[in-house]
């Protein structure tokens, strides 16, 4: 039989209790242990068989009290002395909910003949009311001509029915189906229908019943991520060991069996509805389609559907119960493998801790089993170390006159987000909140005011945790947002020749005192016809509500977490990840920010790799930065390399080379008697400076008091035009100095070679 996958007790909550019987009627009473009723009068025991004994055509009946259902067994033997037709035929039914089963009801039974011709069988049906449906169809013929059966029954926990048949001292199997509609039972009965000839020609014995009894209770109730989609398995070829089969992995995170039936998962925008199937409690199973279930061990719970169709690169997943409450969502991508080489085919991805259900990429990577997957078991990556990012708001913007949408970076529980009081503003009130399914990450607020352009609001939740117990880490502010003029939202650093496995970047800034959605704008590259320039090879910056506030650097990239390996970012939220930039060569190129229009070109940058520092070994994986906010953009001596100091790069933060409107260089040093002795008072020197000129190389030596140089903290180095250095009073070989007074000496070279040198005066203490 095509096994179920889930271990299940229907679609509510039951309380299991162990209920059997027997009967081979040696006793010769049939009313009493067990004790049977309805037409008794015409029953008799002959020879310790249950025996019909009527004269007349007509229909008799016999039921004794039986709950058994749950992994239930039923077993009996039956002879009629005659060759069944529609008119003469037996019906033992195995279940059912009313003692009359001369009427209505629900339940199961065995009919044993009851066809015309001779093709009479035994097979098994299911009875709702009046109506009969048969769901096994045994052998046509086994029951034609005077049959002598012992017939067998089982149904195990979920609703799977088997049927056999033994004629001569073996069971053979009639056949097998899963129908879980009629899930208790009050009695156990024999049904004979019957013309004249035929009425003393039935017998019974050998009754055998056992099984579980359900007895229905409350509805159990499903909370939201008690079910959690678990391993998604996208890409299956080629495979490393696992079928070539697409399959979705839930897990039961509770203490309960679960019924599954009716319930749905939305594959992108497919829906597919689940049979009767029940996952028990703390267990797995998976989705597939119904002619792959024989692919996978029957040790591995399976629900099949029509099919499963799960998308490469990723889709949405959205779990539901039968009543359409969103039990689980993903939104899976195939940046969840964290491995370039997995996420070409073969392995699945697999959630790390089954308790971290807010989490998202950072709980899912790539299977690390030797076989691909994990398909009905424990994930492979089980018990590794999840980074829990903090729980932040990541988004505010105003929607219209008194309505904002708020975002976090996390899965937030729905009925907490509904709660008005629990928000915060600088200004007025929130008085209705809206969580937004599936995900629950968003939540439209409704303020008692309307917003006033130029105002700058606050929002903040501090009230609220995620799955983790972390609460909100930040508040965010938002206002109003406007069209931006040239000169307010501006191209501020651009890295075009990334290092090794690095991407390119660029990053803009807010040079205003207003909010701008990004989503109305795009970047691009240009090309210049007669006066005009012209975008081309448009990118859009984000298909969702974006907001830069007044004085933000904002990072657009391919890959923000290569960025961030590679420099340091001061914000490492600031950043917006497009599909990719416009074409970014590593000699020269333009970039601009255009509107969607593409009819105003806000801010727009030529570069060339010539505009970098002279002096530098390799422009390899340094940026450009621009060096006056409020100069003009497309003026070379506007932009310049970013400092070695710094890493060659300042993503998310002030460039390393600023414009200073001064006449001289300063250096200074601080303080000017230190003692390192790990007091935490004055333990280091700091050496600072600040000059008018960018594109600087600078060496830093210490001498002590004979002119001898003890340690060389910076050998023709490049600079940004403001910086520091630190000095702990060790020599170059990391040896602590003794006490005494010491001589910094800074030398500083511009790129047209100009030299300056500073000398400062320190004492260091023991």
């Amino acid at each position: 039989m095509r096994k179920c996958i889930l271990l299940f007790i229907l679609a509510t909550c039951w309380q299991v209790g162990f209920a059997q019987f027997t009967d081979d009627f040696t006793d010769g009473d049939f009313t009493n242990n067990p004790v049977w009723g309805g037409n008794i009068n015409n029953f008799e025991i002959d020879s310790t068989q249950l025996h019909l004994s009527d004269t007349i055509t007509n229909t008799s009946y016999l039921t004794t009290e039986s709950k058994s259902i749950i992994n239930g067994f039923w077993e009996f033997n039956i002879r009629l002395d005659f060759s069944p037709s529609s008119s003469n035929f037996a019906k033992v039914y195995l279940v059912s909910d009313n003692a009359n089963i001369n009427s209505s009801l629900n339940g199961m039974y065995v009919r044993i003949g009851g066809e015309a011709g001779s093709i009479d069988d035994v097979s098994l049906f299911v009875q709702n009311g009046l109506s009969s449906t048969k769901i096994i169809d045994g052998i046509d013929g086994i029951a034609a001509v005077n049959p002598e059966l012992k017939i067998k029954v089982t149904r195990d926990s979920i609703g799977n029915w088997e049927l056999f048949i033994d004629t001569s001292s073996q069971y053979f199997l009639q056949g097998n189906a899963f129908e879980n509609s009629i899930n208790t039972s009050s009695y156990f009965g024999i049904y004979c229908k019957y013309t004249t000839t035929r009425a003393d020609k039935f017998w019974f014995d050998n009754f055998n019943v056992s099984g579980d009894s359900a007895i229905q209770q409350i509805p159990q109730e499903i909370n939201t991520n008690d079910i959690i989609i678990n391993e998604i398995y996208a890409d299956p070829s080629p495979s490393i060991g696992l079928p070539e089969v697409e399959y979705i992995e839930l897990f039961n995170r509770t203490d309960n069996d679960i019924d599954l039936t009716d319930w749905t998962i939305t594959i992108g925008t497919t829906k597919k509805e689940f049979p009767g199937a029940i996952i028990e409690a703390d267990s797995f199973v998976i989705l597939i389609k119904d002619n792959a279930i024989d692919s996978f061990s029957s040790n591995i719970s399976t629900i099949g559907f029509s099919s499963i169709s799960l998308t490469n690169g990723g889709a949405e997943l959205i779990l539901k119960d039968n009543t359409g409450k969103i039990i689980n969502a993903v939104n899976y991508t195939d940046d969840w493998y964290h491995n370039d080489d997995k996420k070409e085919g073969g392995w699945s991805i697999e959630r790390v801790n089954t308790n971290l259900y807010c989490e998202t990429h950072n709980n899912w990577r790539a299977s690390i089993s030797n076989i691909g997957g994990t398909p009905g078991k424990e994930n492979s990556v089980a018990g590794e170390s999840v980074y829990i990012e903090p729980f932040r708001i990541t988004k505010a913007y105003p929607l219209d006159s008194n309505r904002l949408a708020v975002s976090f970076n996390k899965q937030v529980d729905s009925i907490l987000l509904s709660t008005p009081s629990i928000y915060s503003l600088n200004i007025g009130n929130i008085i209705n909140s809206n969580p937004l399914a599936p995900y629950y990450n968003t939540v439209i607020l409704t303020a008692n005011f309307n917003f006033i352009k130029d105002n700058v609001y606050e929002i903040a939740i501090p009230t609220i945790n995620d799955c983790s117990g972390n609460s909100i880490s930040n508040s965010l502010t938002f206002g109003i947002t406007e069209t931006i003029l040239a000169n307010e939202l501006i191209i501020n650093e651009i890295l075009f020749n990334p290092k090794d496995d690095g991407v390119d970047y660029v990053e803009i800034y807010n040079n205003s005192s207003h909010f701008f959605d990004l989503a109305n704008y795009r970047l691009a590259n240009f090309f210049e016809f007669g006066s005009t320039l012209n975008a081309e090879n448009t990118k859009i910056i984000t298909a969702e509500p974006f907001i830069i506030k007044p004085s933000e650097y904002l990072i657009l990239t391919t890959d923000s977490s290569k960025v961030k390996a590679q420099y340091e970012t001061e914000n490492p939220y600031a950043f917006i990840e497009m599909e990719s930039l416009p074409s970014l060569s590593n000699d020269q190129g333009t970039i601009c920010i255009v509107h969607q229009s593409l009819s105003q070109i806000i801010d727009a940058f030529a570069y060339d790799e010539q505009m970098h520092f002279s002096l530098l070994e390799t422009e390899d994986g340094v940026s450009l930065e621009r060096l006056d906010k409020q100069a003009e953009t497309q003026n070379n001596n506007n932009w310049h390399s970013a400092a070695s100091t710094v890493g060659f790069g300042t993503p998310t933060y002030q460039n390393s080379q600023v414009y200073q409107n001064q006449t001289s260089g300063e250096v200074t040093v601080n303080p000017k008697s230190f003692s390192p002795n790990n007091d935490g008072y004055k333990d280091v020197c700091a050496i600072h400076w600040n000059f008018s000129k960018t594109n600087l190389m600078a060496t830093i030596s210490i001498f002590d008091s004979g002119g001898i140089r003890v340690n060389q903290l910076m050998n023709n180095k490049m600079i940004g035009n403001k910086g520091s250095e630190i000095w702990e009073g060790t020599s170059e070989n990391g040896a602590q100095l003794k006490t005494g007074m010491y001589i910094v000496f800074m030398q500083v070279f511009s790129e047209e070679g100009e030299v300056e040198s500073y000398k400062k005066v320190v004492v260091l203490h023991n």
